[in-house]
């Protein structure tokens, strides 16, 4: 049974965390430690049966605009819409917390998932851990009109 859950700050870090290195550091090979914005951050992580098999967070860069990141899904569950199901709570938060825009910083091969979801390339790419990344952004005022700040 899937099952996620929104925690905040470092309790969500350290669910997400085993995952969050298997997929960064093992698979990747980049190297990503906790951060600042893990203690305010709010952490997504999706389970199957109490196991962790994806994980994301977000945090406010600025008045009604919030950063995604570290978005990550076990192989075995990539396709089944997983990372889907994580954007759109993520998202609905945002919106809950009176957000209007999302922004993420993806790695190159993963810029298409992002446009599948609604994002859009800002920007040129830009090298980050010895490999191109590309920003994005969503407005979340056009296709949800879900908070009263949008109205």
């Amino acid at each position: 049974m899937l099952e996620f859950k929104l925690i905040r700050g470092m309790d969500g870090y350290l669910a997400a965390k085993p995952l969050r290195k298997a997929i960064f550091t093992e698979e990747l090979g980049l190297r990503v430690d906790r951060d600042e914005w893990d203690q305010m951050a709010w952490h997504i992580v999706g389970y199957d049966h109490g196991e962790v098999i994806g994980c994301a967070r977000m945090y406010p860069v600025g008045e009604g605009v919030f950063q995604i990141g570290r978005v990550s899904v076990k192989k075995e569950y990539r396709n089944a819409y997983v990372g889907d199901t994580i954007m759109r709570a993520l998202e609905d938060k945002v919106v809950s917390l009176c957000g209007y825009k999302t922004v993420v910083s993806a790695q190159k091969n993963a810029v298409g998932f992002y446009e599948k979801e609604g994002y859009t390339k800002v920007g040129e790419e830009y090298p980050e851990q010895n490999c191109l990344h590309q920003r994005l952004e969503k407005d979340l005022t056009k296709p949800h009109r879900r908070c009263q700040c949008h109205t």
